[in-house]
């Protein structure tokens, strides 16, 4: 007779589920949760307005609904009920007072966490039944579920039925916590050691989960009660207007911190889409949720809430390939049998407390435990789901990655040296880029063959970097480099080549007047052959030019069409001709004033995030970057990576630098947060940069630091691969960018050494179980070992290691074995002094403590693997560490001149910035495929020594500086050289 109930009760209990799971599945990647504030005004305001309507509807439209209340007529017109809702409120102002404070303070302690996400653990939302169930257990009040015409009170649980219930819902809790912790995938986020609020956060987190379990029972009290059901809907829709009420007041307050309007008021079409779409999905769990908690005991829907999430953190970690590594350990397994298990137990033991249909007195086993028999079929689904879809099997390794790398790489260095005579580069110059080579083409094939240069044909960096420029004037690129070197305060550098002779802009600061120094000696051998030119170079570590895509378009396409006018030229003409206007010389004789210029086009831009400013303007309109906005700092972004990963390793080392597909890379890089030195541009000027982010424009050309061999290997000598350590190494400063506000907690070398001091868990001591211990073992005292230690003398390399090698790391006792050796050196500058004094806190163990002093750079070719990660910039080490027959890891966003020569996983291992990728290629390569570590370490040292040599980078300069010339000659599409007839040139 009750079936009349059942199907709204299983329409809401699917709609809660879905919405549920829709809203989990987007939480990292939706913009409106990094705004709990405007997300909870919008979703209350929306709910508001929703449950009375919705009751309003259902109360009428239903006419078997019959309202609980003490006998009295259910027909109850809309006007006396609101003549009668200022008694009601009254009367309820207890309860509304503690569910509008439960709404509010949630909201802010939701707040809080989100700002500090990387101290929070995940997980902690498996515990929400056994808080209900406690503060069931305190209550003890009778519960009362709606019947078919009359009120029928049912006994409420006994405090023993609470008690197995509680029981089993904390171990529930428990196994859900630690599954979601043996497979988290972070980026190595760090929670500072201080006494500071962030410590605090997973008590926050706890803090708010018995604020939920107190709003939803009292919901369930309101709901099941003898008041009319109509006004407990009235109520509740007035609660949450309320609520949306007192959190704009508090929203508009935090307006007046100039940070905070612009935070609150500012946002992006993108922010206000995903606001709209999630709290819309959150409001109908909550009217679908409302409608459950009429008819099912409140942990019930705890319940369900709780499972829609696990579901879908399991399915991610499926996709992944996690969760098979961790169901392959015992421990995992049985946490994830007991995941399944409990919530078959937890829904059984609830049944007593909702509607269920009547069951006969005969049932079977089956019958009896079918939420069980549910719970570990659905498990071996999931398991079946896991192994069949798990990308790379249990254990996947590069291998395969290597060998297509070692095809590709053989491939690409035959092709790129095959021309063996002038006639036979012009003709490769023509079929690869469409146009004629440059004029004193020959000078450069000349220069190029005497010193062996194995590259001859592929210069595809040249022509990607200049081509823009082709879609702009002559005139104006020198109008531009004009611009640039007559406002020193840009911190550019000149250099001026005239008639074969190079001279050097005068307004340099000391500090870096040696690149110039050193670039002008990189030109001097050809100068001779260059045309006029005045060029601006960066002096600062950060690249400097970023064009909107629609622009950069715009001049490709032009530049295109000029170099298509170009070739189609019969005749061709050299350099030599005057230009209209001329170059403008007068600022050569500037005096000291010139300093004091300010450029227009140039922003200031340092200690702040950049990535919405000047990364997002150069990606299209289809890229993840416009789609969603990924918040999170301490989790994986698995779409990200997806399109340069193959089974969890980097497949595809060039797109791993378009930020334009991992929006999460906003918060895990020194210059994408907080740059310590910034000025960019929007308008293309021609800057040569010594690196550049993949979406910047910049012209990239020989480094003077790796040109001045600032950093070598002493007289060339190197330790052989097997008598050098099978360990880890990494000596550096906290260079990435100023740290202001926690900025450091995500940089890519402090993340590094601290997931350093971590990387020796084991899936078992990952286990909540262990966390305290393995915290404290792993926290500050472990930190400050591996900071304070050197290695043992090369002349024993069998011999232990230091202290840090054994604490947490281990020393290389075997072959197979690998340790670790990573720290940093010297005080931490590039930081306000409350943040200074965080990272020596956090890595140094205590605010007095001496930091470990720099090592010898040779100290590095002691060691097997090295790793080179971006500072401010490129680093400068990375062309040494490939001469040292050592295996170079690189985690780098920054790419230089080299790019196209030098190959991923045929000469060094590339690394994902978000390193989690590092330590399982780190133990292949120290492991079982120590053999393919030792080859693409002396592959990496025989190419380097042939390619990268001094004399390369002049090879690859002088080219350059030809096709520079010819773009900003007037003529330039009517320059190019041309064979003379009947010659022949060997």
């Amino acid at each position: 007779m009750m079936a009349w109930r059942q199907k709204p009760v299983l329409v809401a209990s699917c709609i809660l589920g879905l919405s549920t799971t829709f809203v989990w599945s987007r939480y990292y990647k939706s913009a409106a949760f990094e705004r709990p504030f405007h997300l909870s005004i919008l979703t209350f305001f929306f709910a508001g307005l929703a449950l009375p309507a919705y009751a309003k509807y259902i109360i009428h439209a239903d006419s078997r609904y019959v309202p609980l209340s003490d006998g009295s007529p259910s027909t109850k017109t809309f006007l006396a009920d609101i003549i009668r809702s200022p008694l009601r409120l009254r009367s309820l102002s207890p309860s509304f007072a503690l569910l509008l404070f439960c709404a509010v303070a949630r909201t802010i302690l939701y707040w809080r966490t989100i700002r500090t996400i990387h101290c929070s653990w995940d997980g902690l939302q498996a515990f929400l039944p056994f808080f209900l169930a406690i503060y069931e257990f305190l209550e003890l009040r009778p519960l009362r579920l709606p019947r078919n015409g009359h009120d029928a009170r049912e006994r409420a649980p006994g405090a023993s039925a609470l008690t197995r219930y509680a029981v089993v819902a904390l171990l529930w809790g428990l196994a859900a916590t630690d599954t979601l912790l043996l497979s988290e995938r972070t980026t190595g986020a760090i929670c500072p050691a201080s006494p500071r609020i962030q410590r605090f956060i997973p008590l926050a987190q706890l803090v708010a989960l018995a604020l939920d379990a107190v709003f939803i029972s009292h919901v369930a009290k309101l709901r099941q009660g003898g008041d009319g059901q109509f006004r407990t809907w009235r109520l509740l829709g007035t609660l949450f207007l309320t609520s949306a009420a007192v959190l704009t007041f508090l929203t508009m307050w935090s307006s007046f911190n100039r940070a905070n309007f612009r935070w609150n008021i500012l946002l992006s079409w993108l922010t206000i889409g995903d606001l709209i779409v999630d709290s819309l999905a959150v409001t109908m769990g909550i009217v679908s949720g409302v409608h459950l908690l009429g008819y099912v005991h409140p942990t019930s829907v705890s319940v369900l809430l709780t499972i829609s999430s696990m579901f879908v953190y399991i399915q991610w970690r499926i996709r992944d390939g996690t969760m098979i590594k961790v169901w392959s350990n015992w421990w995992g397994l049985v946490t994830g049998v007991w995941l399944f298990l409990g919530a078959g137990i937890l829904l059984h033991l609830g049944r007593a407390a909702s509607f269920q249909l009547p069951s006969s007195s005969g049932d079977g086993i089956i019958s009896r435990n079918r939420h069980g028999l549910f719970a570990l079929v659905a498990f071996l689904l999931v398991l079946c789901q896991t192994l069949f879809m798990s990308p790379g099997g249990f254990r996947p390794t590069p291998a395969p990655i290597i060998a297509n790398a070692r095809r590709e790489s053989d491939a690409w260095i035959a092709g790129a040296g095959k021309s063996k005579s002038l006639e036979a580069a012009v003709s490769e110059y023509r079929r690869r880029y469409g146009v004629p080579p440059p004029p004193n083409f020959d000078k450069w094939y000349e220069f190029a063959t005497s010193v062996e240069s194995p590259i001859i044909d592929t210069f595809d960096q040249i022509h990607a970097d200049l081509l823009p420029y082709w879609g702009t004037l002559p005139s104006v690129l020198r109008q531009r480099t004009t611009h640039l070197l007559e406002h020193p305060s840009l911190s550019m550098g000149g250099i001026i080549v005239e008639d074969g002779k190079i001279d050097i802009s005068p307004h340099i600061h000391g500090t870096h007047r040696w690149m110039m120094d050193v670039t002008k000696d990189m030109l001097e051998p050809f100068a001779r052959w260059l045309p006029d030119m005045q060029l601006a170079f960066n002096l600062d570590d950060e690249c400097r030019v970023s064009v909107p895509l629609d622009r950069m378009k715009a001049y490709s396409e032009e530049g295109l069409k000029a170099r298509a006018r170009l070739a189609s030229k019969q005749s061709l003409l050299s350099f030599g001709g005057a230009q209209d206007p001329p170059w403008d010389k007068d600022y050569l004789g500037a005096d000291e004033s010139i300093w004091s210029e300010q450029s227009p086009w140039f922003v200031v831009r340092s200690k702040r995030q950049i990535f919405y400013e000047w990364i997002s303007p150069t990606c299209p309109a289809d890229s993840l970057v416009q789609k969603y906005r990924w918040w999170n700092r301490k989790a994986e972004c698995l779409d990200c990576s997806a399109p340069h990963m193959t089974h969890g390793f980097v497949s595809n080392w060039t797109l791993s630098g378009d930020l334009c597909h991992q929006p999460d890379l906003a918060h895990l890089h020194g210059v994408l947060l907080s740059p310590s030195a910034m000025a960019p541009s929007h308008t293309l000027f021609p800057v040569f940069s010594q690196s550049r982010l993949y979406n910047f424009a910049d012209i990239l050309y020989p480094s003077p630091w790796n040109f001045g061999e600032k950093v070598e290997i002493e007289n060339n000598k190197t330790i052989p691969w097997d008598q050098k350590l099978n360990s880890i190494y990494w000596r550096g400063a906290s260079s990435d960018g100023f740290a202001i506000q926690g900025s450091w907690q995500t940089f890519l070398r402090a993340r590094f050494v601290y997931m350093a001091a971590r990387a020796k868990l084991s899936v078992g001591a990952k286990s909540l179980f262990n966390l305290i211990h393995s915290r404290r073992d792993l926290g500050i005292s472990s930190l400050r070992s591996a900071l304070t230690s050197s290695s043992s003398p090369p002349s024993s390399p069998s011999s232990p290691p230091s202290q840090a090698s054994q604490t947490p790391q281990r020393a290389a006792s075997a072959e197979n074995h690998l340790a670790l050796n990573v720290s940093f050196v010297g005080n931490f500058n590039r930081c306000d002094e409350r943040n200074c004094a965080a990272e020596r806190l956090t890595f140094y163990g205590s605010l007095d403590a001496e930091p470990p002093p720099s090592l010898d750079f040779q100290e590095h070719w002691r060691h097997r693997h090295l790793v080179d990660l971006d500072g401010a910039a490129f680093s400068g080490r990375f062309l040494p560490f490939l001469k040292s027959e050592s295996l170079p890891y690189r985690a780098a966003l920054f790419r230089t001149w080299w790019e196209e020569r030098v190959h991923a996983w045929r000469h060094f291992v590339p690394l994902d910035v978000r390193l989690g990728d590092f330590w399982a290629a780190a133990e292949y390569l120290g492991g079982p495929g120590l053999a393919e570590a030792d080859a693409i370490a002396r592959a990496g040292r025989e190419w380097s020594l042939r390619s990268l040599r001094k004399e390369d980078m002049q090879v690859y300069m002088f080219r350059l500086l030809l096709e520079w010339g010819r773009l900003v000659d007037d003529r330039r599409e009517d320059l190019g050289f041309a064979l003379k007839e009947g010659a022949s040139h060997e």
